[in-house]
């Protein structure tokens, strides 16, 4: 009779955690993998920004498990936030238009809606910086952290090389843009 109701308060339990781990939105193909395939540990692009709203650069660089990004920017009016920022499929065209970057980079089809849980950020989109990682206030604004779901190797579906970093404002008004740019090709130009 013991051993029966151990058995029946494990299965409980467990029924208990599926039932709670279904309130979690992951994406269609799944939740995002730390990635540990990037090319070269130290490999590093930067978004440049020199607009009215931000100047500054967003810098990322190929770590052992995902990208450490760093965040070092000016600008960003303290009424208008808090901003988001994240990084987009496309990169920034010639016009400049921050709109035209697509929307957020999103391999696994989670979609932003519901937001992003930052205690669980394989489950959001890997574009979404913000959703895992908190909003800036605005000011000066110096930030770092590694995100694990970010990719510097092109064949990983969280490749961030070559796309559009976006900061918007508290409305959701994309306010300044800029691509990703390799290191060393930045140097060429």
């Amino acid at each position: 009779m013991q051993r029966l109701f151990s058995l029946v308060t494990f299965l409980g339990a467990a029924s208990l955690a599926v039932g709670q781990a279904t309130d979690v939105t992951t994406g269609a193909l799944g939740d995002a993998q730390p990635v540990t395939t990037n090319p070269e540990v130290g490999e590093t692009w930067v978004a440049t920004f020199d607009s009215d709203a931000v100047k500054g650069t967003v810098t990322a660089v190929a770590a052992e498990v995902g990208v450490n990004y760093t965040i070092d920017v000016t600008g960003l009016a303290e009424e208008n936030g808090p901003y988001k920022y994240h990084i987009h499929v496309s990169p920034v065209p010639e016009s400049g238009s921050c709109a035209d970057t697509g929307g957020h980079l999103d391999p696994y089809q989670r979609r932003d809606t519901p937001p992003c849980e930052s205690t669980l950020p394989q489950t959001c989109e890997v574009g979404d910086l913000s959703g895992k990682y908190g909003l800036l206030d605005g000011g000066d604004v110096e930030k770092v952290f590694n995100d694990a779901y970010s990719s510097l190797n092109a064949t990983e579906v969280g490749y961030i090389g070559g796309r559009a970093v976006v900061f918007q404002d508290g409305s959701g008004a994309r306010i300044a843009c800029a691509t990703l740019v390799k290191v060393e090709d930045a140097c060429e130009q």
